[in-house]
């Protein structure tokens, strides 16, 4: 068993994430999803990212490594586009986390700071090959930040942004399928190697 702390993309804590943390609860894990947005949610991709730029990255974080400080390890940060970013700050600036899964998004540590690559950390990271909100150089940062095996690159066809969630417009069953095969073998080594 793992805890998992999964944070939502731009359109907020909504059914698709809630599908999530319901598959993951399915798979024996205990889910923390906190709302970052306090309520709101959108079904219109563009609303939702205007939202999201009035959140405040930094407080994001701080609420995200808040909640890793009071649960039991091992701890998996999971993020979605918005999510993915959050968690991935979180992660590379906090001690303790076993695991992170970035779905949709990847930035270079040189965005926050370079920090060096926590020990231990694992990583996967998951997107679209044509989708327009992820720069592959930026991917590749990160992927040159990590010491070798720590984290794993999963690109699937297609351009959909947010293909891993069931009621939105991008949804792309086979690479969800496969989005969930992967994050449950990733899991299943975490809470093995704990």
């Amino acid at each position: 068993m793992v805890n998992v702390v999964l944070t939502h993309s731009a359109l907020g804590l909504d059914s698709n994430l809630e599908s999530w943390a319901e598959w993951l609860r399915g798979e024996g894990h205990e889910v923390i999803a906190p709302d970052l947005y306090g309520g709101e949610t959108f079904d219109n991709f563009d609303a939702g990212l205007q939202r999201s730029e009035s959140l405040e990255i930094n407080k994001a974080v701080q609420a995200i490594q808040g909640i890793v400080r009071e649960i039991d390890a091992p701890v998996v940060l999971m993020g979605f586009a918005l999510g993915a970013g959050v968690s991935e700050i979180a992660a590379l600036t906090e001690k303790g986390i076993a695991g992170l899964i970035l779905v949709g998004a990847a930035a270079s540590p040189e965005w926050f700071g370079n920090p060096p690559w926590p020990k231990g950390l694992k990583a996967q990271v998951h997107y679209a090959a044509e989708d327009r909100s992820i720069e592959p150089s930026e991917v590749a940062a990160l992927a040159a930040s990590a010491p070798p095996g720590a984290l794993e690159v999963f690109e699937y066809p297609g351009a959909a942004h947010l293909f891993a969630f069931p009621n939105f417009v991008d949804y792309e069953p086979l690479a969800a399928d496969r989005l969930r095969t992967a994050v449950r073998a990733f899991l299943k080594n975490v809470g093995e190697s704990a």
